[in-house]
């Protein structure tokens, strides 16, 4: 999972990569970094909702990123074992830090008794425990535009509701987007969309919040984030 260098409010959106035909469903991470930031831990909650013989049901999975750095995101250091609420986050090659929803735990972490960070400490950052208790998790409903994206006649990407916020980012494939945390709708021109790939893709809305704290001499961005997936088609 890839970070995002950005300021509070202005997040960068990720590089789309180039358009082609064939299956889309690779979409750029909606997890922010900030451009003052030491280290960012980020717990997820994600949706997806699937069609039933009783209707659609939504799915959801708890996960935790976090990235450490002493240069600016440059890239990142290992800092020891980083747990979510107990459940350890596996260190990837880049050194950022990721929960792997398994055949023992598919819903992954489960945020029903809050949110408590605890790492280990290393390359220069001092061990720590945090509960993240300041807000809530931001919500938003579900995804009521079309399920084909036709990108010559651009898209509007929309929800009913958004709430507690401090920005929402909106995803077609591999192009974003994110506006203030109120946002409820999202048009991407067809200019915007011309580097979005063809085929089976994903459309995401992704609300978040945070706060941060200097701990041990260094800048941690705690954040609380809700994506809603929905499969579309993208022609």
């Amino acid at each position: 999972m890839a970070f995002t260098a950005c300021k509070k409010d202005d997040p960068a959106p990720p590089a789309a990569p180039g358009g082609g035909g064939g299956s889309n469903t690779s979409t750029p991470s909606t997890t922010p970094n900030f451009t003052d930031a030491d280290a960012s831990l980020w717990a997820v909650r994600t949706f997806s909702t699937q069609s039933t013989p009783i209707g659609p049901i939504d799915i959801e999975i708890g996960l935790g990123v976090g990235a450490f750095t002493n240069d600016g995101f440059a890239s990142f250091v290992n800092v020891g074992d980083v747990s979510l609420n107990s459940v350890a986050l596996t260190r990837q090659s880049n050194n950022s830090y990721v929960s792997q929803p398994s055949q023992t735990n598919p819903t992954g972490v489960d945020f029903g008794t809050g949110v408590e960070w605890n790492v280990q400490g290393g390359s220069g950052f001092p061990a720590f425990t945090r509960s993240v208790t300041a807000f809530p998790f931001p919500t938003v409903a579900a995804i009521t535009s079309a399920e084909t994206v036709v990108r010559a006649n651009g898209y509007t990407l929309t929800t009913t509701q958004v709430t507690g916020a401090d920005s929402v980012i909106f995803l077609v494939g591999s192009v974003s987007k994110t506006l203030a945390g109120n946002a409820t709708a999202c048009t991407f021109s067809a200019a915007e969309l011309a580097g979005a790939g063809t085929g089976a893709s994903l459309v995401q809305i992704a609300p978040y919040k945070y706060n941060n704290e200097v701990i041990g001499g260094k800048r941690i961005y705690f954040g609380k984030e809700m994506v809603r997936t929905k499969s579309v088609t993208i022609q």
